[in-house]
């Protein structure tokens, strides 16, 4: 803040030495400055008021603006919680109710196991069948070409 001068404006002396005289003088006196003073205070006080009332405005924007994305995720939040309480209790009574089944189940897969152990053996025991089938046709071959050749060579 700037400071007030104290030294007030002296009138200019008078050119003929009279000091009694009540002449004005030629030079007008210079206007106080408390006007100018007073107007570039109330400038900075309204200034100051007016910046102030901005940053509250701006306060008040973002905290609207973010408080409504923020109810936004609270009701989602809200929906999610509300839908996952009813998974659990869902899922809860879905655990009793597998835990009296779980002898059918594991009677189930003894089952399953079963059936695939007597596909596997059924088809292990027609591959060995196959096999020997072709064992005994290229022995029966072999059996019967011998038999060709003994008989051609005798009747020579």
């Amino acid at each position: 803040m700037p400071k007030k001068s104290a030294k007030p404006i002296a009138p200019a002396p008078a050119a003929s030495g009279n000091s009694d005289s009540p002449k004005p003088s030629v030079e007008p006196q210079r206007p106080g400055t408390s006007g100018t003073e007073l107007l570039l205070t109330t400038n900075r006080r309204t200034a100051s008021a007016q910046y102030l009332a901005a940053q509250r405005a701006e306060t008040a924007y973002k905290a609207k603006k973010r408080s409504a994305g923020a109810r936004q995720h609270r009701a989602d939040a809200k929906s999610h919680f509300k839908q996952s309480a009813f998974h659990l209790r869902e899922g809860v009574r879905s655990c009793w109710g597998i835990a009296g089944a779980v002898p059918w189940m594991v009677r189930e897969w003894k089952e399953e196991r079963k059936t695939q152990k007597e596909k596997k053996a059924v088809e292990r025991y027609m591959e060995k069948k196959r096999k020997l089938e072709e064992r005994i046709k290229l022995q029966e071959g072999e059996k019967g070409k011998e038999g060709e050749g003994e008989e051609a060579a005798p009747a020579a």
